[in-house]
């Protein structure tokens, strides 16, 4: 039972700084996701608009294609 008197601390929301994350490999995927016969997921990055996929048991995107 939490005491009135004392507030929870709650980590802050980390958001999204645009650029500068996905250079440091932290994307932002859009809202259209395909699903291939393999179940990965592809889809593209709402900030730099790289490919992106994604496994079935992973939670992160992947950047996928041509690099650089």
């Amino acid at each position: 039972m939490a005491s009135a008197g004392i507030p929870i601390e709650r980590p802050a929301k980390r958001r999204h700084r645009g650029l500068s994350d996905c250079r440091e490999e932290r994307h932002l995927a859009s809202g259209k996701v395909t699903i291939d016969a393999s179940g990965v997921e592809n889809c593209r990055c709402r900030v730099c608009g790289c490919e992106l996929r994604r496994m079935p048991a992973l939670r992160r995107w992947f950047r996928s294609g041509m690099m650089g």
